[in-house]
């Protein structure tokens, strides 16, 4: 493609893996194969365009860093072609670059410089770098004391400022506070609209589908799936279900419990907007789901959003105050927000609740709360299939037949109130 400023084709990484040193060794004097290949890509192509987001995911040791780590020319493939047009600035592995015995104002001029800035450059944007990371006093401290938070902060700082033209960042999101976290998400937003083009790796999915258009997973140095992100995570997740579901429990990992500032603290699920809240519904019935959270940054806006999934994991419906244009909440208090569906249109079976707090852009997540199982759909006959859908037979002669209870007051209609 001529118009991208990244173009990959027929990249490959083939690594040399050995026993022990003394075999490199042996391998050199004797001139006999002492080592055995490890294939880490095999076969790349891509291409990215300006004002594109490409997000890269995977499980680990799928080749991931290896592809982010050519791309920004710190290691050299072993066949294929990397074309890269324009400032490349990347965030790899935390202190990377950084000389560990000088100031974070040093290896900000130390690190805008290898980037291609001259001399009157790197002083006019040292001010804007040192502002961004907010590291205060510690600027002038050595980075051998900076914590990886810290470290994240100025890395992210001098990548982001410097005006490349391609950025490419590895999982370095995953180290910082929740408010530097959403301060560098929307910085990436804004740089990715004013036609930077994004190289975004991370196991965090959420990002993933909210700020890149496409996604490339790979699996086993491979490319499984490359398209539009929401379908290739959608694949990637089934994937994972499966992987975890043949997992026995005690290989299963725990999740950790945070404490947000921002925090959801209650969910309720009843038939009615006065009614005893409830577990047991049947096809049809109203469902109100009345959702508390409570903030205590009274600056801070929120939106709100929850998914209904059935057990095995998959999704049946999304709904956010974001996306349903709702203005973000603020203040220092407690929130009480109801989500009505009038009509409840599945079938049968048990479902979970998944209800998260956001930012104002609905991006950054603060907390998360998963009721499993939430509620239970009963039918008075076995049902087949997850939902009802309102339909009508047409005979031959013309005569329309509405099936019982699938008139079209069986529409569904949803909304979200205040």
């Amino acid at each position: 493609m001529s118009e991208s400023l990244v173009s990959v084709r027929g990249l490959s990484k083939v690594y040399k893996v050995y026993s022990s040193p003394w075999d490199r060794l042996l391998e050199g004097v004797l001139r006999r194969q002492r080592h055995r290949d490890f294939v880490a890509l095999e076969e790349i192509a891509l291409d990215l365009a300006p004002g594109e987001a490409l997000g890269i995911i995977g499980e680990n040791g799928a080749g991931k860093s290896t592809l982010m780590k050519i791309l920004a020319g710190v290691t050299a493939a072993t066949s294929g072609e990397v074309s890269i047009r324009g400032k490349v600035a990347s965030i790899l592995e935390l202190g990377s670059g950084f000389h560990p015995e000088f100031s974070g104002r040093e290896n900000i001029v130390l690190n805008a410089a290898m980037l291609g800035l001259s001399p009157g450059e790197v002083e006019a944007k040292t001010p804007e770098i040192i502002a961004f990371s907010e590291l205060g006093d510690f600027i002038d401290q050595p980075v051998k004391v900076y914590s990886s938070g810290m470290a994240m902060r100025l890395g992210f700082a001098i990548a982001t400022q410097v005006e490349p033209q391609v950025l490419i960042i590895d999982e370095a999101l995953s180290v910082g506070d929740g408010y530097f976290q959403k301060k560098c998400v929307d910085r990436l937003v804004e740089f990715v609209d004013e036609g930077g083009s994004l190289i975004f790796c991370s196991h965090a999915l959420y990002y993933v589908s909210a700020f890149c258009q496409r996604a490339l997973w790979l699996k086993n140095g491979k490319i499984e799936a490359l398209g539009p992100a929401g379908s290739v995570i959608r694949r990637y997740e089934s994937f994972l279900l499966e992987k975890s579901q043949a997992a026995s429990p005690e290989d299963r990992p725990e999740q950790e419990t945070v404490l947000s500032p921002t925090r959801i603290t209650e969910v309720r699920l009843k038939k009615g907007s006065s009614s005893k809240e409830a577990s047991t519904f049947r096809y049809g019935e109203p469902l109100f789901l009345e959702l508390t959270f409570e903030s205590e940054t009274k600056d801070q806006e929120l939106h709100l959003g929850l998914g209904i999934d059935r057990l095995d994991g998959v999704q049946v419906a999304a709904f956010s105050t974001f996306h349903d244009g709702l203005a973000p909440f603020s203040g220092s208090t407690s929130y009480t927000l109801s989500l009505e569906l009038p009509h409840l249109p599945l079938a049968s079976g048990e479902f979970a609740i998944h209800v998260f707090l956001a930012g104002e852009r609905a991006l950054h997540v603060y907390d998360t709360k998963l009721v499993r199982p939430a509620f239970l759909l009963q039918g008075e006959e076995f049902e087949v299939g997850l939902t009802r859908i309102p339909h009508r037979w047409h005979t031959p002669d013309g005569e329309t037949v509405p099936p019982a209870g699938l008139s079209d007051a069986g529409l569904i209609s949803v909304r979200a109130p205040r």
